[in-house]
């Protein structure tokens, strides 16, 4: 609940942040805002994930049979390992699928041929 509750806390300042750092001026600038969003927001929440673990959980705690001496620094660690990892999908996705990066680029190229080729080309 408090990462919830801090995360949208966090989310606003990242909104303001990105007007300041990424103004969208015209329409090729959305993607990079968009960007910047995304990178903002995970360097954000981090250390107030640190933080929350830090202050809010015990030091050590069980979580039943097998897990019975849990650190405050796994959750940390759990938690942050999906941020970054949110990070690196984020950035992954948009190379597959921007019309700024190659891979879509070909793809469309192929389609003026007919949109078989382009079905194929893809699925390839």
């Amino acid at each position: 609940l408090l990462i919830s509750s801090t995360g949208i806390v966090v989310g606003i300042i990242t909104l303001l942040l990105q007007a300041c750092v990424y103004p969208v001026k015209n329409m090729p600038d959305v993607e990079k805002a968009l960007k910047g969003i995304l990178v903002i927001s995970t360097f954000l929440m981090t250390p107030v994930v640190i933080a929350l673990s830090k202050y809010c959980l015990p030091e050590s705690f069980s979580m039943g049979e097998g897990y019975e001496e849990v650190q405050w620094w796994y959750c940390a660690t759990s938690i942050m390992l999906g941020l970054w990892s949110g990070l690196v999908i984020g950035y992954v996705t948009e190379y597959y699928t921007s019309h700024s990066y190659a891979p879509v680029r070909e793809i469309a190229e192929t389609q003026k041929q007919s949109a078989a080729t382009g079905i194929i080309y893809g699925l390839a």
